[in-house]
Formats: structure tokens, C-alpha cells, sequence
């Protein structure tokens, strides 16, 4: 496979996920290249991702290098972090490198359907904290505001000295890596951060990065492309890969279209997990109703919350502006249309995401428990009766403490014949160094243990799981009774509806983007989602929640100890209705596996991508087609 011969349409996706699958991202991509339809209409794609992500303090991580990954499971075809490379990637690549002070890993890697081309960018000499070394950043700012109106304020500053460039060139030369990416930086870095000798405010490390990889990668991409060659798409899906798509609405529509589709909208998310000012906690139920009223008075998210500075506020609010406008649920449509007016102006297209159904008949489901359980048994010393189960990212908006409140609750009203039980709840975290997130679901869930209530809750790090496990995470899905995912934030939700296929009781967010999906696919079937045998949603930001005369500022202004109450009455209504749907004996166990395989088969990826999400890709090329040649739809 060349990189010089565009043999048809190019999709150019930026994320964190460029060399492997680690989250919804990863698992939309690898359903979107396994579909022969995709392939059709794209023959090529190219994953891009920075090389190295920042952690903490804008600070990185030694180790996180995705060049590793893409060495180890794929192919390098030319990396500026080595001496010798060949000749004609070089003299496309170097200027381009030069011009911006980062440094380029392009090569493949196998994906399904066939490999695909990936783009790492170093940008550890570039940016670091809230500061940007970047030359041609400043006029890249100023294009941006004077002929988009995409007004992003950061801290540029000059180039990095010339002692400072001759020591990243010796490094990369020795070491393979650039100076700001070195252990020894960071460490000092960190050092300073610990000390006050650096100013470290906390910042959307993300929004900020999306600005610096914007015009290396898209120059990158225009000297990979041969003149005269095929036309590309820019997919953008959130804040990080959006400023791509604006450099390419600028330089590139002599030969390139921009599609967002939506996967996430950053500052709701950000208002949902810490608030808007300090000490108030995370909550969707806050957040949502002030959506809901705001956008019944026809007001924007800047007019209601102080949000005019954040960068990630200052990218999303013109993603109307790209040749196509989509979002992987109304949920999401409804974000946008509140983030700014110029979403309600234009159609929204919403493409859900798809489910990967579990092939499950009744014996391989009971095969799967037994191994399941015995490794369960050996491992807590239990034999288990019925198994609960969370697979989630730490992150504050997957409210995983709000699993802890509901076994609470569980606790009191699971009948004997259903004990012991246990919930597994697994993520993956730094063990010497958890996350606040973590460290007080620990607690909690420590304090919940030592209560003995027949009802065991089993945080599992999947960094430190043992190896030689006899069973697979099909295994885990198979073996599920119920399956919770009580997010306070959730742009669709897959995790939690994975065991759906298995005969699971699936416990989904009532904010969740899937749920509107699962609400019409059970209307088709004649029922509500809340009469679904197989679903119990957990409405924490039911518009019944308070009093209807509340207004927006009463909503802002509740104290935590408000809403947690709100909480838990909520926790409570779950509670009671898992215990509901729980199947009394194997009839209604064998039940449960047909109604939710019947559920799941309407929500097949194929369908989706082919019917839906190829044509809304392809749509801005083909009316572009039309337009320099003169064609009328």
C-alpha cells in the first residue's frame, strides 16, 4: 500500500484512538471499518492521534508513546523521531515537520475490514501547560477569528530557544524522542508544578491540543496527497478534531468536505461533572433541567452559564459551520442546540450507534456463568447467586458511586434465594496514583462491604487483573444478571446495553443518547421502554424531579446535599424495579434471553452504517460533485 496514491475518497478521523481501540471511540471505529459498505465508499482512511497525550498539569506521560503501539501491531513507514526514512516520505514530511516544530509517525496497522493508515504527531516541544511554542499558531488564531468567527484565546509564545532545538535534535537522534517528551523533563516539570514554581491552572488539555495538531496535520495530509488525487472527508466528532475541520473549511475546499457528527459535546459534559462554580459537585439533574428551561426561553449556554472563555465552548459553538451536521443521538442534537442558535438553524442528522449482540443460547449462557462463577468463587470465597456488573472508564460522569446507592438499596430488598450476590464493578486505574474519582468509590465501597449484607460489591483494576483468566469478557456478558450504567453523562451508551443480547435486565441513564433510541425501537414493538422487561431506566433528571415552578436559578443555586436527596430517592425507584424484573425461575430467565436478543437484533451496526451513517458521510462529496459539474440532485 502506497501513501502517495489516492485510489478513492480518504476519511481522516483524529482522536486518542488511532492505534487501538480503548473506549466508544475505538468501538465505533472498528464497526465502521469492518463494514463492507464503509469500504465501498471509502477506499482509504487515515487514524490520527497526538503521539503522547497530556496527563495532569499539562505535563505527559513517558510511555504512552502510541508510536509503540503502532511499531508493535502495524507498521511504521516513516517516523521523524529516527535517523533514516525513505526518501520520498521525507521530502514531504520533513517541511511540514520543520515548518511546525513537531515531529510525524505515519504508517498502518491491521483494522477490520483491512489495514488503514495512521498519523501520530509529537507535539511535546510545542505545548506544554497552558502554553503553546507553535510560530505559525498566532496567524493561525487570527484566520480563524477574522474568517470563520472561531475565537480561541491561547498562551503563544515564541519558539523554543536554539539551545533548547539542539537538544530535542540530539535527543531524537540518540533517543529517539523529542526533548519536551523526555522523563527528565517531565519530571522537573512536575517538580515545579509541586513547588509553585510553574503555573499550572487546570485547563481543557483536549480543546488545546486540537488547536496545535490542526495545521500539521492537515498540511501532513496535503503533502501525502498527489496533485490531482482523490477528494477526502474530515470526520470531526468533538472539540479535539473539530479545529482540523475549520483548517480545512479555510485551505482545503478545493478538494476536501468537513462532516461533524457529533459524539459528545465537551461543555455540557464539563457543566454535568464539576458544576460552575466550586464545591458544587457533579449533577445531571442540575444541568438538564437548566437545558430544558433555557431552551424552552429560547437561551443559550453561554447566557446561562460563565462559559464565553472556555476554549473547549469556543470550538463547539461553530461546528455548524462544517458541510454536514450530525450527532449520534437527539440527547446530543439537543446540546448543540443549546451550546449555540446556529444548530437550531440548520437540520441536525442523528445516526445512532449500533449494538454488537452477543451470539448466546441458553446452554452457552449457563456454560458461561458456572465459569464465571467459579472463578468467583475462588477468588472471594463466595458461591454467588446473582451478578451485577459495570465495565466503565474512570471518569466522574460514569457516576459509578451511583451504583454503590442503588446496592444500598438492593441490599434491603433482594430476596433470600437471591443471596449472596455481587456486583463487579471494572475500570482501570493508576494503582499508585488513583484518581479522586476512585479513591472515594473505594472508600465507599469498602464501607459498603464491611456492613455484610449478602449483597458484595468487587472493584476490579484491569491493569492488575490476574492473567490466565478461564473465561472471556463474552463470558462476563453471558454470566450478567444485570447490567448497570447510571451515567450523569452519556452521549449514547454501549457498555451497559452489551449484555442486552445475553438475557441481561440492562440498567440505562435517563440521560442517556441511547435511550430515545431504545424508546422508539420498543414503540415499534408496542410497548414503552419503561414496560420493557429487559430495561429499567434510571431517570435522575426526570422533569418530575422538584417543583415545576422552579426556575433556572433556583435549579443553579441547589446544594449538593439537595440533589443527593434527589438521588437517592431515584437509586431507590432502580432498585425496586431490578428486583421487579428479575427472573423468578428458568422460564422467565429463558424468557428474558428472547426479549432481549429481540431487542438487540433492531439495533444491528450494518443496517446503521449502511443505511445511514455512508450516506451522511458521503453527502457533502456528492454535492460538491454536482456543484462543479453542474448536476442537479
Amino acid at each position: 500500500m502506497s501513501g502517495m496514491t489516492w485510489e478513492g475518497p480518504l476519511l481522516v478521523h483524529l482522536s486518542f484512538e488511532a492505534t487501538r481501540a480503548q473506549g466508544g471511540v475505538g468501538t465505533v471505529l472498528d464497526q465502521l471499518l469492518a463494514s463492507a459498505a464503509y469500504r465501498g465508499a471509502f477506499r482509504r482512511t487515515l487514524l490520527v492521534s497526538p503521539l503522547v497525550r497530556p496527563c495532569g498539569e499539562g505535563s505527559y506521560t513517558p510511555g504512552e508513546s502510541l508510536a509503540k503501539d503502532l511499531a508493535a501491531h502495524g507498521e511504521v513507514l516513516y517516523s521523524g523521531l529516527r535517523r533514516r526514512n525513505p526518501v520520498e516520505l521525507s521530502r514531504r514530511l520533513r517541511p511540514v515537520e520543520a515548518r511546525h516544530g513537531v515531529s510525524l509517525v505515519y504508517g498502518r496497522r491491521p483494522a477490520p475490514g483491512g489495514p488503514v493508515e495512521v498519523l501520530l504527531v509529537d507535539l511535546t516541544d510545542v505545548l506544554r501547560g497552558y502554553r503553546v511554542f507553535m510560530p505559525t499558531m498566532p496567524l493561525f488564531l487570527e484566520r480563524l477569528r477574522r474568517l470563520l468567527g472561531v475565537e480561541v484565546r491561547l498562551d503563544v509564545r515564541a519558539p523554543r530557544p536554539a539551545p533548547w532545538r539542539v537538544a530535542s535534535w540530539a535527543t531524537r537522534v540518540l533517543r529517539g524522542e523529542r526533548l519536551g517528551g523526555t522523563t527528565l523533563v517531565n519530571r522537573l516539570y512536575r517538580h515545579g508544578v509541586r513547588r509553585g514554581w510553574v503555573h499550572a491552572p487546570p485547563l481543557d488539555h483536549d480543546a488545546m491540543m486540537g488547536m496545535v495538531l490542526a495545521e500539521p496535520v492537515f498540511d501532513a495530509v496535503e503533502a501525502l496527497r498527489p496533485p490531482g488525487g482523490a477528494s477526502c472527508v474530515f470526520l470531526a466528532q468533538e472539540h479535539l478534531s473539530l479545529p482540523l475541520a475549520y483548517k480545512a473549511l479555510l485551505d482545503g475546499r478545493a478538494w476536501s468536505r468537513t462532516v461533524n457528527y457529533a459524539g459528545e459535546v465537551r461543555t455540557p459534559r464539563v457543566l454535568v461533572e464539576y458544576g460552575d462554580a466550586p464545591g458544587q459537585g457533579a449533577s445531571d439533574n442540575r444541568f438538564y433541567q437548566v437545558q430544558r428551561l433555557a431552551l424552552a426561553e429560547g437561551q443559550t449556554l453561554d447566557e446561562v452559564f460563565p462559559v464565553e472563555g472556555w476554549p473547549s465552548f469556543q470550538i463547539l459553538r461553530h461546528g455548524s459551520l462544517c458541510d454536514g451536521v450530525g450527532a449520534v443521538s437527539p440527547s446530543v442534537a439537543d446540546e448543540l442546540r443549546f451550546v449555540d442558535r446556529r444548530f437550531r438553524a440548520r437540520p441536525i442528522t442523528v445516526i445512532p450507534h449500533g449494538h454488537r449482540a452477543v451470539a448466546t443460547d441458553w446452554d452457552a449462557r449457563r456454560e458461561s456463568r458456572e465459569r464465571v462463577l467459579r472463578h468467583l468463587r475462588e477468588r472471594l470465597g463466595h458461591d454467588f447467586r446473582l451478578v451485577l456488573t459495570r465495565i466503565s472508564r474512570d471518569e466522574v460522569c460514569k457516576g459509578l458511586q451511583r451504583d454503590v446507592t442503588v446496592c444500598e438499596s438492593l441490599a434491603e430488598r433482594l430476596p433470600p434465594e437471591r443471596l449472596p450476590a455481587v456486583l463487579l464493578i471494572i475500570s482501570e486505574w493508576d494503582a499508585a496514583q488513583p484518581s479522586d474519582n476512585i479513591r472515594a468509590l473505594l472508600e465507599r465501597v469498602a464501607a459498603f462491604n464491611a456492613r455484610g449484607t449478602g449483597l458484595h460489591i468487587h472493584a476490579i483494576n484491569q491493569a492488575t487483573w490476574p492473567a490466565g483468566l478461564d473465561f472471556t469478557r463474552d463470558d462476563l456478558l453471558r454470566a450478567t444478571d444485570v447490567s448497570l450504567g447510571q451515567s450523569l453523562y452519556e452521549s449514547f451508551g454501549l457498555a451497559q446495553l452489551e449484555p442486552l443480547s445475553c438475557g441481561a435486565v440492562c440498567v440505562i441513564s435517563g440521560v442517556s443518547g441511547a435511550r430515545r433510541t431504545l424508546a422508539e425501537l420498543c414503540a415499534d414493538m408496542g410497548m414503552s421502554e419503561q414496560a420493557h422487561p429487559n430495561l429499567v431506566v434510571a431517570d435522575y433528571a426526570s422533569e418530575e424531579d422538584g417543583d415545576p415552578s422552579w426556575t433556572i436559578t433556583h435549579w443553579k443555586s441547589l446544594r449538593a446535599d439537595e440533589l443527593q436527596a434527589l438521588e437517592r430517592r431515584t437509586a431507590q425507584h432502580v432498585a425496586r424495579q431490578v428486583v421487579e424484573r428479575l427472573p423468578r425461575d428458568e422460564e422467565a430467565a429463558r424468557g428474558l434471553l428472547e426479549t432481549g436478543r429481540q431487542l438487540a437484533a433492531r439495533m444491528q451496526w450494518e443496517p446503521l452504517i449502511r443505511e445511514q451513517l455512508v450516506p451522511f458521510l458521503t453527502e457533502p462529496l456528492r454535492v460538491a460533485e454536482e456543484s462543479a459539474t453542474g448536476a442537479r440532485p
